[in-house]
């Protein structure tokens, strides 16, 4: 995850908490809800695609989301690692976390989306990042790995134009101006190698909008290292991206980008079958939240992180154009691939 997550969940607040947490605390709970998803990313590092048998019941994910608000968590990232929108019981899910106090963020491809579910998750606040990969159909096709993977409409950004994008993101934005609110929608892309020549569009069209700006680069686990060829840019490539995008978005963009820490890093990572991740793509193998308690497992898993981050990342977490992280380095190492970016 993101700064996108620090900035929705509030840095205020969140800088409080951490002058206040003591150890074994937690400001957000990053909680997978499905592995099902709808489409087949090409560059999807947990190979989503169809429900796993041992998947946590809403009654056992109810009570992580217990322990986590009692670990001092206020937010909860109802995220992959499939599409959470699919999830059965996700408004109920949403509507349990609101009722004890605590925000939500959902990361969607916003496929399924329909103006009724935009209109019921603005209304209740629910901070939402869209996954953009590119406003070119085709690009944006190739990278979702299926023909016609959403549908297109125009939206109207006044005097900056009017641009192509997927319903599921106009039926959000036209949701946000109704309700009157602002800073709950922001767009992800993922920088990869087929979808370069696009981001500056689609950074543009965010500025546009008025939405946050995400920019990830890949984890190179599941169907995205079977693709890397396809994906991976070279160092070179990477800092082109960079100057390319700094025209639009500015250097400050970039400062920022680059200093932000993961908040799922930090905090715990509970996986759809209930097993405890060092975050949202790296196994901890440390245990399952049904046998025991999410403070343990959590405590557990930062003591094994350090050592395991002190090997593989010997010059610090971040990269020199894009922000990297420990499981970008792990998978680099894991296999021998370049993370020079």
């Amino acid at each position: 995850m993101t700064e996108y997550i620090s900035r929705l969940a509030g840095r205020a607040a969140e800088t409080a908490r951490r002058v206040l947490r003591r150890k074994g605390d937690a400001d957000f709970l990053y909680l997978e809800v499905t592995h099902r998803c709808n489409l087949r990313c090409i560059c999807c590092y947990t190979g989503a695609g169809v429900e796993k048998p041992d998947a946590l019941t809403l009654a056992e994910q109810k009570a992580v989301i217990r322990q986590a608000y009692r670990m001092g968590a206020r937010t909860v990232s109802l995220s992959g690692s499939g599409e959470p929108l699919l999830y059965g019981h996700i408004r109920g899910l949403i509507d349990y976390i609101g009722w004890l106090g605590m925000r939500v963020i959902i990361f969607t491809n916003g496929t399924t989306l329909d103006r009724e579910t935009a209109d019921w998750l603005i209304n209740r606040r629910v901070r939402i990042c869209f996954k953009l990969y590119s406003l070119e159909p085709a690009v944006y096709d190739r990278m979702a790995g299926m023909a016609k993977a959403c549908e297109w409409v125009e939206h109207d950004c006044g005097s900056s134009g009017r641009f192509r994008i997927p319903a599921g993101l106009k039926h959000l934005l036209d949701a946000a101006q109704k309700a009157g609110e602002k800073n709950l929608i922001g767009i992800e892309a993922v920088t990869t190698r087929l979808n370069r020549g696009s981001l500056a569009e689609v950074a543009g069209f965010s500025l546009a909008a008025g939405v946050f700006f995400y920019l990830e680069t890949p984890i190179f686990a599941g169907r995205a290292i079977e693709n890397y060829e396809a994906l991976a840019l070279s160092g070179e490539e990477y800092r082109g991206l960079r100057k390319d995008l700094e025209t639009i978005l500015g250097k400050e963009y970039f400062k920022t980008h680059l200093a932000q820490r993961c908040p799922v890093e930090r905090n715990p990572a509970v996986w759809t079958n209930g097993e405890i991740g060092f975050c949202s793509g790296r196994p901890a193998n440390i245990g399952n939240v049904r046998k025991t308690p999410l403070k343990k497992l959590f405590a557990l898993a930062q003591k094994e992180k350090r050592k395991q981050d002190a090997s593989i990342t010997p010059a610090g977490l971040n990269g020199n154009c894009f922000r990297s992280c420990a499981t970008k380095r792990y998978y680099a190492a894991k296999h021998g691939i370049s993370c020079d970016y």
